[in-house]
């Protein structure tokens, strides 16, 4: 009898095992972007969000990406709306939604829409960002009045990049509506969806604010972060409520005014 095998365990070759030929998850690549573009800045949005976050929070970086996200959230929001307004100028004035008190086939309500949205959308955010900073240093975080303004906007490119996104898949309907000369009833109800969709998209503006604003509670004393965190989770999503308010009446004011004085 071979005692000597009974006594002493085989030596197993790990390296000969077929599982080690699996690969290995590999780590997070930074995405490679110019960020000093416009281009650039919307691919980090799309794809790299955290990688965005962690540079607005570089003080040096701040005072550049403050006004490239703000020419972003500018022109992306303003090509919605002139294409909105076009497709508004081509619809029967019975299709038209009766929120647009005042439509007519003059230039100046078409002027003073295409203007409402984007002069709008940037005027409520700089009405509601003192709140934010204050709510901010409320709930004990480190924060400037620039990172708040660069958090604010990213949110706001963020929002305007999503719209741009879906305005082929909305251009591509309606325009369908009026080539097919759909009933009015259903024009009307694909007009009022295009009125709200800069809102609808500002859902993910919103989101995008909420997850980079969180990731400051790193800033609080460890023995409180917990609850500050809790606390700071209850501010954003107060602050996110107020802006989704302020920004529709913002618009729709400045509609108003514009297309009286325009008039």
């Amino acid at each position: 009898m071979n005692t000597h095998s009974l006594s002493e365990p085989e030596s197993v070759i790990l390296d000969a095992l077929p599982g080690d030929d699996i690969p290995q998850p590999a780590e997070d690549v930074p995405i490679r972007a110019d960020d000093r573009s416009l281009l650039g800045l919307a691919e980090m949005l799309l794809k790299a969000p955290a990688q965005l976050d962690a540079q607005t929070r570089d003080p040096t970086r701040q005072p550049e990406l403050i006004p490239r996200l703000l020419i972003l959230a500018l022109i992306s929001v303003g090509l919605f709306a002139a294409i909105l307004v076009l497709l508004l100028r081509a619809a029967e004035r019975e299709a038209v939604p009766g929120i647009l008190a005042g439509w007519s086939d003059a230039l100046s309500p078409a002027l003073a829409l295409g203007f409402a949205y984007p002069v709008g959308m940037v005027a409520a955010t700089g009405i509601c960002l003192p709140t934010f900073y204050f709510f901010g240093l409320l709930a004990g975080v480190r924060i400037t009045v620039l990172q708040v303004t660069t958090h604010v906007l990213k949110g706001k490119a963020a929002t305007a990049v999503f719209l741009l996104g879906l305005t082929p898949i909305y251009l591509a309907v309606t325009l369908g509506l009026l080539i097919f000369h759909a009933p009015p009833e259903l024009l009307t109800a694909a007009l009022t969806v295009g009125l709200a969709l800069p809102f609808l998209a500002g859902l993910w503006g919103v989101q995008s604010i909420y997850v980079g604003f969180l990731g400051l509670a790193d800033t609080l004393p460890p023995e409180c972060r917990h609850q500050r965190t809790c606390f700071l989770r209850r501010l954003t999503v107060a602050w996110a409520a107020v802006y989704t308010a302020v920004t529709p009446v913002m618009i729709w004011s400045l509609y108003q005014n514009l297309a009286q004085r325009l008039g």
